[in-house]
């Protein structure tokens, strides 16, 4: 057979023309045709580098089929992962317009099909289409503009790899479910098995690592141009189909009876071991419960085992829990993000009840300082009247009459002794789960909260260990509450750093992002030259409200509204990245005062029905 007869190279060479059409925005066949005979076609496996940082070399190219990705490196070792690229994008531009080392490596996602160009070919395509250099500028600055935002969609994953982990899984059967759970949309979900691959060539062929474009590949390509996704369907164990669909993936879904052993799977130990991994497309750990399943347990035991990969629980009888790993699967995962705000952050409890009241789904949930707090009862499965129940008990009808009134005596290490808050929040988690201890990754809704790490001076994200340390740490004011140790890190208030994690929600992979903001859009200006005396403070603070001379704010006040200084700034910014933000709108008061939960829970509903009203039908789509 000819190359001009061979349909597998002639479906390659098609697959070509479209990218160099669309990369070039040229019209003259001539030189595309020049351009595509000089190529060269270069084959990657999984995990195999196209470029160091600091090469010298001017090559453009483009990809075919597969996916890239891109990071830098700092001199200590520090990587930073700077994106990735799909089919039709393009790798090299920068270096070759102004001769600089390559600012990047670039590696394999998985296994990936390009075409070199070389810095000769494009020059001499410009000579006779100056208008090609100019579609090479669109491509840099464009690129320039992503990397300068905060925030960038992430690239959604074609070849989605279905790994069963543990026995009596059917992968085909999951993947058609997870199918079935998307919306139709224009471009179809397609499930390939083993065994349409036998119906179609005879048996299943074999395909050696490091031979990309043989019958199998080709046919997946093919598949995968006229497909929004294609998730394929691994068997069970080593097999050469197993490796095949490792070694195309986007993204592995390690697919595991909640109920079995957490230990890695001979398939796992075979494929994915940290040494020698066919793969290096993300992980993630789907652990499948019972429906009546009250709350996840023992999910760290699987996470030690796999401590690469990202989880999510779900129950596959019910039709909620497929919807949301079908979103997250897709790129359009939902993220809520609240924000602290001391006693405003009831108003956490009125936004949660409108988004429940449309129909707006949580996917992934994260707080800081009272945004945790209000966060944590909703992370494990429960609804909002639930939380508002939860909260209700836990601050204005607290047994003491003040959730955050135990105070020290002698104040050696904070104000208040936390012993009540801990308190509450135990009790909250107790009625939620009918559990003592939960840790954050057993939560049925993948939740982290921010904690500011004054052992190292940095933000911390906690996403693991025991739920009530990790919520305590992100609402421990300092100076005012005991700080939380992790790990023997000292950990206080997540506002003092990050009060607003909305970039870390769109780190964590939210195609979607909703935000509650609780920062105050004003300033406080007082009428007084300098702080009065004791006793001049404490008379009027027996005077009504409305007449107080001095409307100083209190120690405690004074210190949560110190924690929320430094980021304030960063939480302003942050709302600009969400898609879908809410600021409600509360009277003045205390930041510490647990009396007025009804006013603030109203005023949150009152303006987050406001807000979703004003929403347009396509807005809406965003969000189911």
């Amino acid at each position: 057979m000819t190359p001009e007869t061979d349909p597998d190279l002639q479906q390659r060479d098609a697959l070509l023309q479209t990218v160099l059409r669309g990369y070039f925005a040229s019209a003259n066949a001539g030189i595309l045709r020049t351009i595509q005979s000089e190529a060269e076609y270069v084959h990657l496996a999984s995990g195999a580098t196209l470029l160091r940082q600091g090469d010298l070399s001017d090559d453009v190219y483009l990809v075919v089929s597969g996916r890239l990705q891109a990071f830098s490196e700092t001199e200590s070792g520090v990587r930073k992962i700077l994106g990735e690229i799909g089919r039709s994008e393009t790798v090299g531009e920068l270096a070759l317009l102004t001769g600089e080392p390559r600012p990047a490596t670039v590696v394999a996602v998985r296994d990936t099909l390009l075409v070199k160009v070389t810095r000769a070919t494009i020059e001499r395509a410009i000579m006779q289409d100056p208008k090609i250099e100019m579609s090479m500028m669109r491509t840099v600055i464009r690129r320039f503009r992503h990397g300068e935002r905060e925030r960038e969609a992430p690239l959604v994953p074609v070849n989605v790899c279905i790994l069963p982990v543990t026995s009596g899984l059917d992968a085909a059967d999951f993947a058609q479910s997870l199918r079935d759970a998307q919306a139709a949309e224009a471009r179809p979900v397609t499930v390939v098995t083993a065994d349409d691959i036998a119906e179609r060539f005879g048996t299943t062929p074999v395909h050696p690592a490091g031979r990309r474009h043989d019958a199998l590949a080709g046919y997946i390509d093919e598949i995968e141009a006229r497909s929004r996704a294609v998730y394929l369907a691994a068997d069970g164990h080593d097999t050469a189909w197993t490796r095949f669909c490792l070694r195309h993936a986007d993204e592995i879904l390690l697919l595991a009876d909640a109920d079995r052993d957490p230990g890695r799977s001979m398939v796992e130990r075979a494929c994915l071991s940290p040494v020698g991994s066919i793969s290096i497309a993300r992980q993630t750990l789907v652990l499948l419960h019972k429906a009546d399943t009250t709350i996840p347990t023992g999910t760290a035991r699987w996470l030690d085992a796999r401590p690469a990969a990202r989880h999510f629980h779900i129950r596959p009888q019910l039709p909620s829990d497929m919807r949301r790993i079908a979103r997250i699967v897709s790129g359009r995962g939902i993220g809520l993000v609240l924000s602290g705000g001391g006693a405003r952050g009831f108003a956490h409890i009125g936004v949660i009840k409108a988004l429940e009241e449309a129909g707006i789904p949580v996917d992934m949930l994260g707080g800081s300082s009272i945004g945790a707090v209000m966060g944590m009862v909703l992370a494990l499965g429960r609804s909002a009247d639930e939380v508002a129940a939860a909260v209700r008990k836990a601050f204005p009808l607290h047994p003491t009459g003040n959730v955050t009134g135990d105070y020290n005596f002698i104040p050696l290490v904070s104000l208040i002794k936390g012993a009540r808050s801990r308190g509450a929040t135990a009790q909250a988690v107790r009625d939620a789960t009918g559990q003592d201890a939960v840790d954050s990754e057993d939560c049925w809704t993948t939740f982290f909260t921010m904690a500011s790490d004054f052992s190292t001076g940095r933000e911390a994200v906690l996403l693991r260990g025991d739920l009530v340390r990790n919520v305590g740490a992100s609402y421990a004011i300092p100076g005012a509450l005991p700080p939380v140790f992790v790990d023997g890190h000292m950990m206080y208030d997540g506002g003092t750093f990050n009060n607003f994690p909305v970039d870390v929600m769109a780190q964590l992979g939210a195609g979607r992002i909703i935000g509650v903001d609780l920062s105050v859009n004003r300033e406080q200006v007082f009428d007084i030259d300098r702080v009065p005396g004791m006793l001049a403070l404490l008379r009027d603070k027996l005077r009504p409200r409305a007449k107080r001379r001095y409307p100083l704010p209190s120690v405690p006040e004074t210190l949560l509204r110190s924690s929320f200084i430094t980021s304030l700034s960063k939480q302003k910014a942050m709302g600009q990245f969400t898609d879908l933000l809410f600021r409600p709108r509360i009277a003045e008061g205390r930041l510490l005062d647990w009396s007025r939960f009804e006013e603030v829970v109203a005023a949150g509903y009152s303006q987050a029905r406001q807000v979703l009203a004003g929403l347009t039908d396509e807005q809406r789509e965003m969000f189911q």
